[in-house]
């Protein structure tokens, strides 16, 4: 009787909560992947995008140093006495490494990840006809990991490249690449998210995200949508084993427009710089501002582009040249690759109205900062020049003297307790973002002094 009871006090209670759940129990329609003689397939696409992508292949000579308190270790009598006299040459040894790259034009260039060939003294391209080729280094750009390089070679297959903007989460995509050093490798998968920024692999970022496998090798490959249209360039993966878990990366195609143009006919990349400290509207600032959206302007620089355009403190951008901007770091990205001396339309929400203002964009320059907001580098100022990180000056008695970093040293690489792995640093920004909120003693730095490397603790 209970029982009884509870079922149906149960149906009244639902019928109660008038519940109008949208069902569909209509019957589907199954075929077979063959019906009438046709097959589902990739192949068409994979043949029109394989002989694009190149398996590229670099050698690097590394000088390694010991550091000074080694030294004095292997100089003891009794390490002497059994090992003979420590050697101060530095020792050198070759580092190799596998990529892929695309083919751009018939003629030879080819765009590919910065890490696949930096600091690289012999690149060897091979092409899907089994040729290979010794490349030379056109130019990078390490701030969104991209690089060209040359072969001389003709009549290559270049890719056909679409506009990245049209993209939607969803499309069904293909990567294509040489992961793990084999040979044209075609993943499958779909467009995960859009925009993704803030990832702190890059100092630009707008990446695709994709779950098409994307493994090491593969970095420089293409991604391609279902024309065999180039999307973007696959260039890392998130992942605790260091295998595919489903989140790739890829630099859009608008993106790699931009930089690879710049290099060719520059050697390096000029971007546009407005001259604004921003942030994002969060829920506070919405109430305070009447507005939801958009990138609050927290300060304008002297004579910049922004000041000369009339941008003040308390606007707030929402569009740049009709196209909506959602953070600061998108904001970011469309002002740096419009370029130098590009004029750009803003529509701005100044005290409760839109207004329209015109800026025409300078040039980025390099920076020079001094890191008192960082306890281990207090009294360090570095600068930014060739999308290296250098010491500028050390000031005497700080933790940094004391550890023996000294003007001219490079901070070439930063391990962290966050990123748990080494990240390769090109610019202030880059270095300032990982360290931040950092202890003494929570981070490793790799320094080069000439042709020596040593690790220090920071």
């Amino acid at each position: 009787m209970k029982k009884l009871l509870l079922a149906t006090t149960l149906s009244i209670a639902l019928f109660a909560g008038h519940i109008n759940l949208n069902v569909d129990n209509s019957n589907l329609k199954r075929i077979a992947p063959n019906q009438n003689g046709m097959v589902l397939s990739f192949a068409p696409i994979v043949k029109k995008v394989i002989p694009s992508v190149v398996n590229i292949s670099t050698e690097k000579i590394v000088e390694v140093k010991f550091p000074e308190q080694f030294k004095r270790f292997f100089n003891e009598p009794f390490f002497k006495r059994f090992f003979g006299p420590f050697s101060e040459k530095p020792q050198k040894r070759k580092e190799f490494a596998l990529g892929s790259g695309v083919i751009l034009s018939k003629d030879g260039y080819i765009v590919t990840n910065y890490h696949v060939v930096s600091g690289a003294t012999k690149i060897i391209v091979k092409t899907i006809d089994g040729k290979k080729y010794k490349a030379k280094l056109i130019g990078s750009d390490p701030k969104t990991d991209l690089a060209v390089i040359k072969i001389d070679a003709k009549n290559l297959k270049p890719i056909t490249i679409t506009d990245s903007s049209k993209v939607e989460v969803g499309d069904l995509v293909l990567a294509v690449g040489n992961p793990f050093g084999l040979r044209e490798s075609v993943s499958a998968g779909i467009v995960s998210a859009l925009n993704r920024n803030s990832i702190g692999l890059n100092d630009y970022e707008n990446f695709i995200q994709t779950d098409a496998a994307i493994n090491p090798g593969n970095s420089g490959g293409a991604l391609v949508d279902m024309k065999g249209r180039l999307i973007g360039i696959n260039s890392a993966i998130i992942s605790r084993s260091g295998g595919n878990n489903g989140i790739g990366f890829a630099i859009p195609s608008n993106m790699v427009k931009f930089v690879v143009t710049s290099l060719i006919k520059n050697g390096k990349v000029v971007r546009g710089y407005l001259g604004v400290k921003i942030s994002n509207i969060d829920s506070s600032k919405a109430k305070l501002y009447g507005i939801d959206h958009g990138v609050l302007i927290n300060q304008v620089q002297p004579n910049s582009a922004a000041e000369k355009a009339g941008l003040k403190p308390g606007d707030i951008i929402v569009a740049v040249d009709g196209e909506e901007v959602k953070n600061a770091g998108e904001l970011r990205n469309k002002i740096a690759f419009k370029g130098a001396g590009a004029v750009v339309t803003l529509k701005v929400y100044r005290n409760g109205k839109f207004i329209t203002i015109k800026a025409k964009l300078q040039a980025l320059k390099t920076k020079k900062i001094t890191l008192n907001d960082i306890e281990s580098l207090k009294g360090v100022t570095l600068k930014e020049k060739n999308h290296k990180v250098i010491i500028e000056n050390v000031e005497p008695n700080t933790y940094a003297s004391m550890i023996g970093l000294k003007k001219g040293d490079v901070i070439s690489r930063i391990k962290t307790i966050k990123t748990g792995k080494w990240v390769e640093i090109h610019s202030l920004e880059q270095l300032q973002k990982l360290l931040k909120g950092l202890k003494k003693g929570d981070a490793l730095a790799e320094i080069k002094r000439g042709n020596t490397i040593f690790i220090i603790q920071i």
